[in-house]
């Protein structure tokens, strides 16, 4: 019986775990068929359709556009401002494309001091850095009060969602249904006489005394002092557009948030074209560090704000703002920011705090995006906001909380966002502020993560914490002591998370298909299946070109740098190695009929080059390397990717190797477990000079995952003086694939194509697998003192390089360190 009773306590315990396993929400789930199922109140009203957040409606790869000018940092202190903006308003002359864009302007590593804003107003525009790093663009905010980055034509223009009013003359079209429930995509009208498919319109409900009334929003009182919350006669203006017209209905593109009940609203919902909004379009922000002077002050004192953005279409992507405040402000509709991060160190002063975020549109993504920071609002909403706006996969560091800040800002998802000592707030601010009131209304959090929720529940709305960890806190409306706990909104699932495991990404995927999630860098299978030829995609490639003849290295590393590697492992870095020699030069090769990179070694009785500028090293390094920011992590390996490299490569005749490694090539982790490479072609002999050959090394996350020497006894003669042609192809997991053709050009010979699977081809905490070319070679022990020389037998060598391509298949558009 002991051991029966066991069993049972055992097969209890395994059903528990498998229905903590497969928990679904009672409000979104999907049947067996995978379809997203959706509860429905009484009157129809639902979880919306978050999914047309983001950038064209959601499911679209941010675009990467050339630069057509680059900027360099001007002298130590010098106003960058003009010196940027002058490129910024040439590039803003060209003509668009078919489409609508003219050109980047790329903002080359360096720091760039800047006393003002630095302004985009014409459509298709982007400002690209070449990193966000302390290493890449850095924008040193400087001079008077300002914004770093303004993205706005600064043309009249309708603002979109917001509470307003009807203007005399606007021809309205009214509304005729009763009730039109919360997540609808339908309405009727009494006339479609002057609407067509495609029309941009805004939907207007009406804010009446009865629905304040009905709100208990008539009697808010501060300090002895009544507040208004909305004023009767305002409208809440909903910006949408005609998907479709049968008969008198309409069809929106994008669901309706709020509800709209003919009895609150004195049956006068109306609708009005509105086209030709004169937003901003196609313009974008990526890869820049933006750093204020430590602001230790109340907001209301504040000089330096990082970013505003108010367009259609546009997006930011890798930003680091650091210390600035009130730092990111949207406007406008469709827009992504994706990993836009914000950092303030210095403690903000006061009572009233400012918003980091403030997503003042529809249809806004943030995307993997951050704060760090004490005694703010992580984000919060202005008055009269609607959705979507949906915060994904966002963590905020530090005591702040995100809310719909005042006076009905609806339709806000929190999917999947840590804020470990922070909080999330669907309430009412009652008379905070001057009678925010109601702050929000049909918003979620989804599978998030907080220290405390405030989840209120507003008169004839919903709003709901799904899948969430963290505690409930009721409250009483503030300045309202005396009076009740308000209405707790919908705890579902309480503490234990549910599936879909993100509500934002199944509903997009049900939309639009696992291509769409693929395209924002989501939808990645844990093993891909084998590629076909047609599943590669050109990423990026470079050949040495003419212009380059004479000159330094300076010249060539910022021309590798515009195509996504870099020349800045060599002697020429530092004054300590051969600084003043020749270590890499573009020359003329007659049998490509092309200019080539010669890359050069020193060892002779006159000089010795060390290891970027290492004293007495044991070792030289000559080598070019992929970059691994943000913008070029296309060149790279990332987790379960797919990846093609050709190029080509010459050694000369006698080339003499090390006994102990003289690699040409490296794939190496650059970040996590980054020691030894994962492969390299490397050359090795014998003591004697003897036996040289090529070796092809794999050196996996750990030894019993290491093979070691994978390929070897090439003959080393094969290679001299012969063009190679390299084709590699690698399935970057722990559970790899590795492909290596060599190809004699000469004569076609096939020196090596060999195929290796389930091979260690990853490391512990990586994002980035960079590819290095060069010659980096042991000089058979430490040097003793700068006149000292080697005497393993290495002497001067070259190697010349050519034709570097990559390609990628189930490409990872959203790297994150992996183990």
């Amino acid at each position: 019986m002991r051991r029966l009773g066991f069993l049972m306590c055992l097969l209890c315990s395994v059903f528990t775990m498998a229905q903590q396993q497969i928990i679904k929400s009672k409000w979104v789930y999907t049947d067996d068929t995978g379809k997203l199922i959706y509860k429905q109140t009484k009157k129809g009203d639902r979880i919306a359709d978050f999914s047309f957040a983001g950038y064209k409606g959601g499911g679209v790869t941010l675009p990467y556009i050339p630069a057509k000018l680059t900027v360099h940092p001007l002298g130590d202190n010098e106003d960058c401002t003009n010196h940027i903006q002058k490129a910024i308003d040439i590039v803003s002359e060209l003509p668009q494309n078919a489409h609508g864009f003219r050109g980047a302007v790329l903002l080359a590593p360096g720091r760039y001091v800047c006393n003002g804003s630095l302004q985009i107003k014409a459509d298709g525009v982007v400002l690209r850095g070449s990193g966000s790093d302390p290493s890449g663009s850095v924008i040193v905010m400087a001079g008077g009060k300002h914004t770093a980055i303004i993205l706005n034509n600064k043309l009249h223009q309708r603002v979109g969602n917001r509470i307003g009013e009807i203007s005399s003359g606007e021809a309205c079209i009214k509304v005729i249904d009763k009730y039109i429930p919360a997540g609808a995509y339908k309405l009727t009208v009494d006339n479609v006489s002057r609407l067509s498919v495609g029309d941009n319109i805004e939907i207007r409900k009406p804010v009446t005394e009865k629905w304040i009334k009905f709100m208990k929003m008539d009697n808010l009182v501060r300090d002895g002092k009544a507040q208004t919350w909305i004023k009767a006669g305002k409208f809440l203006i909903t910006e949408r557009t005609i998907a479709a017209i049968d008969g008198n209905i309409i069809t929106l593109t994008v669901p309706l948030i709020d509800c709209y009940d003919s009895n609150y609203t004195d049956d006068n919902t109306t609708i009005v074209v509105a086209n030709n909004v004169g937003r901003l379009k196609q313009c974008g922000v990526e890869n820049i560090r933006i750093e204020s002077p430590a602001q230790a002050v109340n907001h209301s004192k504040a000089l330096y704000y990082a970013l505003r953005i108010n367009g259609e279409d546009c997006w930011a992507k890798d930003i680091n703002a650091m210390e600035t405040m009130e730092s990111i402000g949207i406007g406008g509709r469709r827009i992504t920011l994706q990993q836009v991060n914000v950092i303030r160190k210095a403690l903000h002063q006061g009572a009233s705090k400012p918003a980091e975020f403030a997503p003042n549109g529809g249809q806004i993504l943030l995307d993997r995006c951050s704060v760090e920071g004490d005694n703010i609002w992580f984000a919060a909403l202005g008055a009269g906001q609607t959705g979507p706006i949906v915060f994904l996969n966002c963590t905020f560091k530090g005591n702040g909380r995100i809310e719909g800040h005042q006076r009905w800002s609806t339709g806000i998802l929190l999917d999947n966002c840590s804020l470990p000592n922070g909080g999330i707030d669907f309430k009412n601010r009652g008379s905070m502020g001057s009678g925010h009131g109601w702050g929000t209304a049909w918003s979620v959090a989804w599978n998030c993560t907080a220290k405390s929720y405030v989840n209120q529940l507003p008169p004839g709305t919903y709003n709901w914490v799904i899948g969430s960890k963290g505690e409930s806190t009721p409250l009483r409306r503030p300045f309202n002591q005396s009076g009740p706990t308000l209405p707790v909104g919908i705890f579902d699932s309480h503490n234990i998370s549910v599936t879909p495991q993100s509500l934002y990404l199944a509903q997009l995927k049900e939309r639009l298909g696992n291509t769409a999630l693929q395209n924002i860098g989501y939808g990645l299978s844990e093993q891909n299946p084998i590629p076909k030829e047609t599943d590669y995609i050109f990423q990026g490639g470079m050949q040495a070109d003419a212009s380059l003849r004479n000159r330094d290295f300076n010249a060539i590393h910022e021309y590798m740098r515009s195509l996504g590697w870099d020349y800045s492992e060599h002697p020429n870095i530092s004054k300590h190695d051969h600084y003043q020699g020749i270590h890499c030069e573009v020359i003329f090769d007659r049998t490509l009929q092309q200019y080539v990179f010669n890359f050069i070694n020193h060892a002779n009785t006159e000089v010795l080059d060390s290891d970027r500028g290492r004293l007495l090293s044991d070792r030289q390094r000559n080598e070019m390397k992929s970059q691994t920011n943000y913008n070029w992590h296309k060149l790279n390996g990332n987790w379960n990717e797919w990846q093609r490299l050709e190029w080509k490569f010459r050694i000369s005749k006698d080339f003499r190797p090390s006994t102990s490694f003289c690699h040409l090539h490296q794939l190496k982790a650059q970040e996590g477990n980054n020691g030894a490479p994962l492969i390299t072609i490397s050359t090795r002999c014998d003591k004697d000079g003897n036996n040289k050959r090529v070796q092809i090394i794999h050196t996996g996350d750990n030894k019993k995952s290491s093979k070691g020497v994978i390929i070897d006894n090439l003959p080393l003669s094969d290679f001299e003086e012969e063009w190679i042609q390299v084709e590699t192809e690698m399935h970057y997991t722990h559970h790899g694939v590795f492909r290596i053709k060599l190809t004699r050009i000469s004569d076609g010979k096939i020196l090596v194509n060999q195929s290796f699977s389930d091979i260690d081809l990853w490391r512990k905490g990586a994002t980035n697998i960079r590819n290095k070319f060069g010659i980096y070679r042991s000089l058979g022990r430490k040097m003793k003192s700068s006149s000292d020389r080697p005497d393993n037998g290495i002497k001067d060598e070259n190697l010349q390089l050519a034709d570097f391509k990559v390609y990628e298949a189930f490409t990872n558009f959203n790297p994150q360190p992996h183990d």
